[in-house]
């Protein structure tokens, strides 16, 4: 189940931090954070799923913000992105797709 299912207060610190209160399977919820910058990427501008499991993202973003889109409340990381050519585009990412809570831990997954 992706973690936006069985989580609160879900934030983003430092425009690469995601933090969450994630529900255990107990029922009590616990802080949880997880470095984005660790397992998301871009290139040539853009956040895409090929990104996934590269690194430091944030090194070429700005206006990086997470908002709750569409009509299931996914949270989706928006950002503009420099393309290494001193082109600056806007890009958005559903992080709800590879990220879980587990066990009520923010865990990046391989989905792709």
């Amino acid at each position: 189940m992706p973690f936006h299912k069985s989580s609160m207060d879900i934030r983003l610190k430092d425009k690469h931090i995601l933090s969450a209160y994630c529900r255990r399977p107990t029922g009590d919820a616990i802080y949880s954070e997880l470095d984005l910058n660790g397992v998301l990427g871009a290139k040539k501008g853009e956040l895409r799923k090929l990104t996934w499991s590269c690194e430091n993202f944030s090194d070429s973003a700005t206006d990086v913000a997470l908002r709750m889109d569409g009509p299931n409340d996914e949270p989706v990381l928006h950002a503009q992105l420099d393309d290494g050519e001193g082109n600056i585009s806007n890009d958005e990412l559903n992080l709800g797709t590879c990220i879980k809570n587990e066990d009520g831990h923010l865990r990046y997954m391989q989905c792709f």
